[in-house]
């Protein structure tokens, strides 16, 4: 079940002023742009978004998180460690080539070729042994153990035509390799601007509900609402906490939002000896020590953070996986601030004098973030954890996060099409050949919380894995692995008369974008 927020204002039409686009054209202004355009290249979920477009994959998620019919018209288990999928007969590339299961065995194939990826999706494949062609519209996946998720793991899978196997990345970017069965056509591509698409008359599903659609990169939230203001776009993707409130009052504007599945938390360094931005620790790194993180977790206001700082547009978590989300343990509720005792629990880890440190976040990713690490580090602080504040874009971030020179960072992840998935990609012991631990960067491992993890990921009785999910949630509890924040709100803000499918999942759909009537 989704928790989906109560709408803000009710949907209005709006006539047409100078400066809006035609009725056939819908404008859409994203806060980030896409690291390619390559659909197997990286998991980063405004990848994901634009890939739906042009490209199509076996199974889809609709808003409400359940796996449907997309290039598979049907799907069935044939075996604890086989899956059938049958492809549509009316289903064709650009080029009009049918979609074949050559080319879904092909596309597996370049997904676990693809190198240098921030974000690989082989996490999805992971379970995969191997995929087999039998005719031109049968394929037969083998895992390596039960994988009762598989239909939701491959709604993230986009299929490429078999030829185009060896097709650098690059090549996306100019249109040469956009040869997708997707409801959209490329048209142009001007990187740090927009990306241009027309409907796909040859598309076998419902016809696109715009003959032209405009993904633009407008990174300043302000700017972005005041395009949508002058009626420069269409529809806008989070929009700032103060201008959600404001639109909301405004006749003319919608605000359309779900709380999402997407993770915000803290990260932190685990290694044996401390990286240079904790100080006063004469070569020990405390953040080893898992009373010290428990003591961090403790004197974080999450309450005060949700509901001031990010104005009631998130909910405060208390593990890895929201409430409604299969894996949340509704045992483990959300801490209280208790500064005494985590004061306690430095004293006796043997950091009663404190140290120092420092929180590094992307200043352009997550919502209010630098506000959000402002207060978690002024409430570090005042328990003697001196710490500072580095916020930076995330073209910045990631690279050096990568490199391992931040001892903590504030992040998001998700959403991924199976939430609880996340565990072992956050807190999973690194292994970049079983698809764990792509996010780790902690150096954090338990292998009874891996054990857990693949137990739950073969497991095909709900009620069993359930189990394994919820002992997996109390281990990262009890060591404090990681320490969850919050969950977002999914927002987004349109001009008034158009219709939206808040999703849980964040990604944003042209084709979701409808006149209301």
């Amino acid at each position: 079940m989704k928790h989906r927020l109560a709408p803000l204002a009710a949907l209005a039409l709006l006539s047409m002023t100078p400066g809006m686009a035609p009725a056939q054209t819908i404008r859409v202004a994203f806060d980030a742009e896409w690291t390619s355009l390559d659909p197997h290249f990286h998991s980063f979920p405004y990848n994901l978004s634009v890939a739906y477009h042009l490209f199509d994959a076996l199974t889809t998620h609709d808003a409400d998180q359940q796996a449907r019919p997309r290039l598979a018209e049907s799907w069935r288990a044939i075996g604890q460690d086989r899956w059938e999928f049958v492809l549509r007969a009316d289903a064709r590339f650009a080029d009009g080539t049918p979609v074949t299961s050559a080319d879904v065995v092909a596309s597996i194939a370049r997904i676990r070729a693809v190198r240098n990826s921030p974000g690989p999706l082989t996490p999805m494949i992971r379970p995969v042994k191997e995929v087999m062609a039998d005719g031109p519209r049968r394929v037969i996946f083998i895992t390596s153990e039960p994988t009762p998720a598989l239909p939701d793991l491959l709604t993230a899978i986009y299929i490429l035509p078999a030829a185009m196997a060896e097709t650098p990345s690059a090549d996306f970017a100019t249109g040469a390799a956009q040869r997708g069965s997707g409801p959209f056509r490329f048209v142009s591509y001007a990187r740090g601007d927009r990306l241009v698409l027309e409907r796909n008359p040859g598309h076998w599903g419902e016809a696109a509900p715009w003959a032209r659609a405009e993904l633009r990169i407008l990174p300043n939230a302000p700017a972005r609402e005041a395009a949508l203001s002058a009626g420069d776009v269409d529809f806008i993707v989070n929009p700032t906490t103060s201008g959600v409130e404001r639109l909301a009052r405004d006749p003319n504007f919608a605000v359309h939002r779900a709380i999402s599945t997407r993770i915000t938390y803290l990260q932190v360094h685990q290694g044996e000896r401390p990286l240079a931005d904790t100080t006063g620790t004469e070569g020990r790194n405390p953040l080893a020590d898992p009373r010290v993180r428990r003591a961090i977790s403790l004197v974080i206001p999450r309450e005060a953070i949700t509901t001031r700082v990010l104005d009631g547009l998130a909910i405060p978590a208390s593990q890895i996986i929201p409430p409604g989300q299969s894996g949340y343990d509704p045992s483990l509720t959300v801490e209280r601030p208790d500064p005494e005792a985590a004061r306690r629990l430095l004293v006796e880890a043997g950091w009663g004098q404190g140290f120092g440190t420092r929180i590094s976040t992307p200043s352009d990713r997550n919502m209010n973030g630098r506000r959000v690490v402002e207060a978690i580090a002024a409430a570090m602080t005042r328990i003697g954890i001196r710490t500072e504040v580095n916020a930076v874009p995330l073209n910045v971030w990631l690279p050096e996060w990568r490199r391992g020179l931040y001892s903590m960072v504030m992040h998001g992840a998700g959403p991924v099409p199976v939430t609880w998935t996340l565990v072992p990609q956050l807190v999973g012991t690194k292994d970049m050949a079983s698809g764990f631990g792509p996010s780790n960067e902690s150096f954090y491992a338990n292998a009874a919380l891996d054990r857990l993890m693949r137990g739950a990921l073969g497991e095909i009785d709900t009620t069993r894995r359930e189990s394994l999910l919820h002992q997996a949630a109390q281990t990262v509890r009890a060591e404090t692995a990681i320490i969850p924040l919050h969950h977002e709100a999914a927002i987004w803000a349109s001009r008034a008369g158009l219709s939206f499918a808040a999703r849980a999942d964040t990604l944003t759909y042209a084709t979701d974008i409808r006149p209301s009537r």
